[in-house]
């Protein structure tokens, strides 16, 4: 097995990131709907996305491919206008590669999936912690359109303590989905052969 990252290896995680973006966006797009839920978002949509990651990830078994996977959604984030959102999900699939290393530990799997949502969770409310919630509530009146209800009912969860509660359930909620996806790659794709 070569190290590097080749052609067919970028064109296999582009596919995979194309499925898992759509679910995890799809998700998270649903969640937002709700204050609390959108607090939560990266948590579930990463923790139901974790096969396809996973799935693209045991295939290559190579280092970079969720730093290529975290390029992807900073050029989404990006898109939206969102900075902060993407250099957190670069250093996030950065960090993910580093701790998985060569995919041989099934719980270095599963707690660098986990720091790779808790990273994309922190590139959301970071902006927020450090410069105050002026920055939540322009970006909700002018992008989001949320009510001054609204507004008013969400700025309390960017308090610290909340911010660690929605941390942890985050990384929570994304290793135990990469947890089902090993489950569930071990019973279907490794004994078929796949991976």
């Amino acid at each position: 097995m070569k190290d590097r990252l080749n052609g067919r290896d970028f064109i296999t995680i582009g596919i995979f990131n194309a499925i898992a973006i759509v679910v995890y966006m799809a998700v998270a797009f649903a969640l937002t709907l709700t204050i609390l839920g959108g607090f939560v978002a990266s948590g579930v949509g990463l923790g139901l996305a974790a096969p396809v990651y996973l799935l693209m990830g045991v295939k290559i078994r190579k280092r970079g491919v969720f730093s290529v996977s975290g390029i992807l959604l900073a050029i989404i984030a990006i898109a939206g206008g969102h900075i902060p959102h993407a250099i957190f999900a670069i250093i996030g699939g950065i960090i993910c590669d580093f701790i998985i290393n060569d995919y041989s530990s099934k719980f270095r799997i599963i707690v660098g999936y986990g720091l790779f949502a808790l990273s994309d969770f922190l590139g959301i409310v970071m902006p927020v912690l450090l410069f105050g919630t002026n920055i939540f509530i322009e970006n909700a009146t002018n992008k989001w359109h949320m009510t001054p209800e609204q507004i008013e009912s969400a700025i309390p969860y960017f308090a610290t303590k909340w911010v660690v509660i929605f941390a942890v359930i985050t990384f929570v909620l994304a290793a135990l989905g990469a947890f089902i996806a090993s489950k569930i790659l071990k019973k279907h794709f490794e004994k078929a052969g796949i991976i």
